[in-house]
């Protein structure tokens, strides 16, 4: 059996059952935006993610600059700390450099690096550099730190939680396809005006750690989990995780002007984009919605105010039994998972 027959997921579950998804110490194992560890000292928690970005799979170098890069491969690290309601603090860097990679292409992603981690209070503590024989790797191992009673997980919604999400999805996946269609945009008359922000979403994501805080904080908050692979497989990750269905309401879904704008000039869909496109890093989460609607808009209200970026919600949380549906134009069909997986084509 090869790789690319069970996909990035399936490997994933193959080489857990060998590991184990816990062990002294472990609060949280494999099975999460991060690993949730329980020091022997102290009464905190340590948060624990790694992510390797690869060329010509998550960015094409000709595509992004250097100082750009070093702001990418740190972000979608922090992300996971974000999700997990956490605080990043440090981080290893390993390099897999072809030989002909210029001394200052490493020095300008690293200050891209340097410059994004100031923002957020992480310290770049050590790392690793090795000979890659044919492309550049960038892997980026985080830390970070959360209270004891404060981490968020993917398993805590329950039936009749709301489904909410910060920011926009599908803007991500609009960049990229802007990247890689700029002459067909350009005589469509889609210009910097248009494309610029979604391919910034796509190139120096940001990280939504001051939502992931505020969720902690407010005590309503009871899943969540980052949009890297698609929200489509981020919804399937919570409801497995959580033993619950879902309604996504895909007329409520947060997408941009722009990148239905983008979609409609390149015949794409900009629903597929939000639901598959993936790497929008926004977080998506499980609300208990408390005393009604007036609750809800107060919660609404507060969390854009603490996070700074919109928050909407996009469907509600139903028995395991009633399936993770997608409801549009009035019918209701299966939201399968689906989005970026490293193995299948």
């Amino acid at each position: 059996m090869k790789v690319s027959e069970i996909g990035e997921f399936g490997l994933i579950d193959r080489l857990a059952r060998i590991v184990g998804r816990g062990g002294d110490g472990v609060v949280k194992g494999i099975g999460d935006d991060a690993a949730v560890l329980e020091p022997a000292v102290g009464g905190g928690r340590l948060l624990a993610s790694c992510d390797m970005q690869v060329d010509g799979y998550h960015f094409e170098l000709e595509q992004i600059t250097p100082e750009q890069l070093g702001h990418r491969v740190l972000a979608v690290n922090i992300s996971d700390i974000a999700a997990m309601g956490g605080r990043p603090r440090w981080a290893l860097v390993t390099l897999g450099l072809t030989p002909d990679i210029e001394v200052e292409f490493a020095e300008r992603l690293y200050r891209g690096l340097h410059k994004l981690a100031e923002e957020f209070g992480v310290s770049i503590v050590g790392g690793d550099t090795c000979r890659s024989p044919e492309r550049l790797v960038v892997d980026v191992a985080i830390l970070g730190e959360a209270h004891a009673k404060g981490v968020l997980l993917r398993s805590g919604a329950r039936p009749g939680d709301l489904l909410l999400v910060t920011g926009e999805v599908g803007s991500s996946a609009a960049g990229l396809a802007c990247l890689r269609a700029q002459e067909e945009l350009d005589r469509a008359g889609i210009g910097p005006e248009t494309t610029s922000r979604l391919v910034s979403a796509f190139l120096t994501p940001i990280p939504r750690i001051g939502a992931g805080r505020f969720f902690v904080e407010c005590g309503l908050v009871t899943s969540t989990d980052d949009i890297s692979d698609g929200l489509a497989s981020e919804t399937n990750e919570i409801a497995q995780a959580s033993g619950v269905g879902f309604r996504v309401w895909a007329e409520h879904l947060p997408v941009a002007p722009e990148t239905k704008e983008v979609a409609g000039v390149l015949g794409e869909d900009p629903l597929r984009w939000a639901l598959y496109g993936g790497e929008d890093f926004e977080l998506l989460f499980t609300l208990r919605p408390g005393s009604g609607s007036q609750a809800v808009e107060d919660f609404i209200q507060a969390a854009e105010e603490a996070a700074g970026i919109p928050v909407t919600v996009i469907g509600e949380a139903v028995p395991a039994s009633e399936g993770v549906k997608l409801v549009h134009g009035g019918e209701m069909t299966d939201l399968r998972p689906g989005g970026y997986d490293h193995f299948r084509d």
